[in-house]
């Protein structure tokens, strides 16, 4: 016996929508898990991070270095942009409308009367469209971090002999190539004090003698030799003679910082406007220039250089009575570790200056510096909490999903199940089959309230997705 149209059709019904059901379900699973992964999938964030450094002599001033940064997860670059910076402390706001250079970074100097190391500084960095680069409160050093330096910084000789002793000394610390530098020599000796000493000078290959030895009229026993280095190492071999007879010689390695920047600046100056000429030995076209005093950092700016050779003019006020140091580096952190292409230049404001001979003998090392705000901090906490929530979207709408169809496969098993016992009792007693009453259990209460479930989680898929 056949099966009657209409038995026909309500068990295609049953399947052509059970069918339905289960392929709506899994569309919306597969949706929401694809938007959850596209939620907490990592993205390039901007921030700045601003570079502390110690307060100069009497605060009032603090000079830091801000930094914009773009992060993909795996390297950080740097990024060029305009920016506004809002400072508060001690019941001062300052405002800076400024821009990162090329290297991704700007000097800024905020002027607060009587701001000492540790009071608290609000900060408010945002770009030209609003964006929070960094904002917080900046973080201080338990205790305040000194310029490293050296007294007495001369150099190492290989070979040391004779009754007349020699202490020689690079003005700067290090010899930019191709320009001439100034190294100072001392002469001293057991018995009486040298006497009209004359210097006899042999460059090694690559170290020119621009111009000979020449006593120095305002220290006693010392002279100073012109020097240009071609290359990037060499030496000198130093024959010393007074009137009394006495010799001595010394030969050492000059220290030569490849790709140092040439500075010409007084080494003495009255509190004021102070004006220093910045060359470029290299192809590099921009400087990075700060002067920096025994306790912390009185002034920045960045150079533009320009001409051939480039170079720069600067000018700065200094008033603070003592030694400072001019730093030239080709990078924005070369003063935090002096060496390689930076040059840290002696300077002396005020009275009671010291000779040049002195001022060569003193080097600076290292003007530490510390992070006062990282922007990245509060950008990657809210990438890690968004990063949570879509792998809870994702994990949450499979494990929901999966849980669903199976569900569904139950419930049109079920169906299925009746319908066939309602077509075989008909066929039994030759009529037609009844449609066989629907029973709504648990599992059909528990089907409806997980597919509004699920559409929910879809639901809180697509806000999160477009509020980012």
């Amino acid at each position: 016996m056949g099966q009657a149209p209409s038995q026909r059709g309500a068990a295609l019904g049953v399947m052509v929508s059970s069918r339905r059901s289960i392929l709506i379900v899994a569309v919306m699973s597969i949706a929401t898990v694809a938007i959850g992964l596209r939620v907490g999938a990592g993205e390039t964030v901007r921030a700045a991070i601003l570079i502390g450094s110690s307060l100069p002599h009497g605060g009032g001033r603090a000079v830091w270095q801000l930094r914009a940064q773009d992060d993909d997860g795996r390297t950080r670059t740097a990024a060029t942009t305009p920016f506004v910076l809002i400072a508060r402390s001690r019941g001062v706001e300052r405002t800076i409308n400024s821009a990162t250079n090329v290297d991704g970074v700007a000097e800024i100097a905020l002027d607060v009367p009587d701001l000492s190391w540790g009071d608290r500084i609000e900060l408010d960095v945002r770009d030209d469209r609003s964006a929070v680069l960094a904002s917080g409160v900046a973080a201080w050093p338990k205790v305040a971090p000194a310029a490293v330096m050296f007294e007495h910084t001369i150099l190492r000789p290989s070979r040391f002999e004779g009754a007349l002793h020699m202490r020689v000394a690079v003005l700067g610390g290090a010899l930019a190539p191709n320009q001439a530098g100034r190294v100072w020599v001392t002469t001293t000796s057991n018995g009486e004090a040298p006497r009209n000493v004359r210097m006899d000078v042999t460059p090694d290959l690559g170290i020119e003698v621009d111009k000979p030895f020449a006593p120095s009229t305002d220290a006693s026993h010392a002279g100073v030799i012109e020097i240009v280095a071609r290359g990037h190492l060499g030496g000198i071999a130093l024959h010393a003679h007074d009137e009394l007879g006495r010799e001595g010689d010394w030969y050492g390695m000059l220290p030569i910082a490849a790709g140092a920047m040439h500075v010409v600046a007084p080494l003495d100056a009255e509190p004021g406007i102070v004006h220093t000429t910045i060359t470029s030995a290299s192809a590099r076209t921009l400087a990075y220039v700060e002067v920096n005093d025994d306790v912390g950092r009185a002034f920045a700016t960045m150079l533009t250089l320009t001409g051939e050779p480039p170079s720069a003019n600067a000018s700065f006020e200094l008033r603070t009575p003592g030694r400072s140091f001019i730093v030239v580096s080709g990078e924005p952190d070369g003063a935090a570790n002096v060496a390689g292409a930076t040059r840290a230049l002696p300077i002396w404001i005020g009275a009671n200056a010291p000779t040049e001979a002195d001022l060569a003998e003193v080097s600076a090392q290292a003007f530490p510096r510390f992070v006062a705000l990282d922007g990245f901090d509060a950008k990657h906490a809210a990438l890690a909490a968004r990063r949570k929530r879509g792998r809870f979207i994702a994990l949450g709408a499979l494990a929901l999903g999966s849980l669903l169809e199976t569900l569904l496969l139950l419930l049109a098993a079920r169906e299925g199940r009746q319908r066939l016992e309602a077509l075989q009792a008909a066929i039994a007693e030759g009529g037609d089959a009844p449609q066989p009453a629907v029973r709504r259990g648990a599992l059909d209460v528990l089907a409806v309230l997980m597919l509004s479930l699920l559409g929910f989680v879809l639901l809180f898929a697509l806000i999160e997705w477009t509020s980012r």
